[in-house]
């Protein structure tokens, strides 16, 4: 860990023209989102703390979860705080407290406040050297913005994973989510961390516009590629459930997208059957769910055409209980498949349902 501090520090040093000379009494140019580089370079840390606890204070009336940062990473003692000088433990607490930040922040970037807030973070934490994962993760879902141009032209990005993004610093021009999607493609370690960022544990709920950008791009993957590796299969299974389990609040769109990639993953991998057995579930209780809250059902019906879609494409002779119980406990079922059954062949879902009824009674 202290070696890896050591090569940080030496990044450091290439990246901020600070002479160090004593007589030189600021640098020419400065790292920073809201103003050109020399004019950053005449502000002092005051003010851009002041800019800063404004941009966090309007975050505190967006959201309350703001205030915990108010006391930390935005306290006045922080202005005095000189990360070359801290020792590998603060820097680690450092860096957990910004990455927890960070990702509340990607639920809130399109807002000018963020960016203000995010400006004190790189004048006084400079995440552009020591987190500048994080920092990117939080921002590619506003990959069309010139905030987001703004932070990849600070990043020196050396031999990493998100060396591809060397021709947006040169242009100077937002890039095309295809720039993500083709780098995913040739690189599955830009995938794994998009899965990451996407996927709930328990210290963090990824923001709804990060799991909407990366079923975007999971979509958009699997409409390029002929074949999936098991263990990407799982990741893909992991980030379905983060978005239709029942109680996560997801908006109908990202439960719509990932409809879609299952429906793509069943058509092009054979899924491992208890993978297939825990989506069966899951998408049954959406569909049940849906059928008693929404007035269109347009989820439902998409819900129901993506389990028809699954059973018939992968190796499914019956359906768990609980996925039964909660499909028999939709009003008018049956007519509704009646209906599907006269527009689309679904010979294979009815004789799996059929032989599961059976055992149900």
């Amino acid at each position: 860990m202290a070696t890896s501090i050591a090569s940080q520090l030496k990044v450091l040093k290439s990246l901020i023209q600070v002479d160090q000379d004593p007589s030189q009494k600021r640098p020419f140019t400065r790292p920073s989102i809201l103003f050109d580089p020399k004019e950053a370079a005449d502000i002092d840390i005051d003010t851009i703390f002041a800019v800063g606890l404004q941009g966090l204070e309007l975050l505190v009336s967006t959201d309350e979860r703001f205030r915990n940062f108010k006391s930390d990473l935005f306290s006045y003692q922080s202005k005095e705080l000189d990360r070359e000088l801290m020792g590998v433990e603060e820097n680690k607490r450092i860096d957990a407290s910004i990455s927890k930040y960070l990702r509340l922040l990607s639920g809130h970037f399109e807002l000018p406040s963020s960016l203000k807030t995010l400006e004190y973070l790189v004048r006084r934490y400079k995440i552009h050297v020591y987190n500048f994962e994080e920092l990117i993760l939080c921002a590619l879902p506003y990959h069309e913005t010139h905030a987001f141009v703004k932070i990849v032209q600070l990043i020196n990005f050396g031999n990493s994973k998100w060396k591809f993004l060397e021709g947006v610093k040169v242009s100077g021009a937002a890039p095309p989510r295809n720039v993500v999607v083709q780098q995913c493609i040739r690189d599955m370690g830009v995938l794994e961390a998009l899965f990451d960022y996407a996927s709930p544990s328990k210290k963090y709920r990824p923001s709804k516009p990060v799991i909407r950008f990366c079923t975007a791009v999971v979509v958009e993957v699997l409409g390029s590629v002929a074949s999936v590796e098991s263990h990407v299969v799982k990741r893909i299974c992991s980030l379905i459930h983060s978005v239709l389990e029942v109680g996560t609040d997801g908006h109908s769109e990202n439960k719509a997208g990932a409809m879609m990639i299952v429906g793509m993953l069943a058509s092009k991998v054979t899924i491992s059957p208890g993978l297939v057995k825990g989506l069966i579930l899951l998408i049954a209780k959406v569909a049940e769910e849906d059928a008693k809250e929404s007035a269109d059902l347009q989820l439902f019906r998409l819900s129901l055409m993506t389990l028809i879609n699954l059973v018939q494409l992968q190796v499914v002779d019956k359906f768990p209980m609980k996925a039964l119980k909660s499909l028999i406990g939709i009003r008018d079922f049956a007519g509704i498949l009646l209906g599907l059954f006269n527009k689309f062949k679904i010979d294979r879902f009815l004789s799996v349902l059929l032989d599961s009824l059976v055992d149900y009674r």
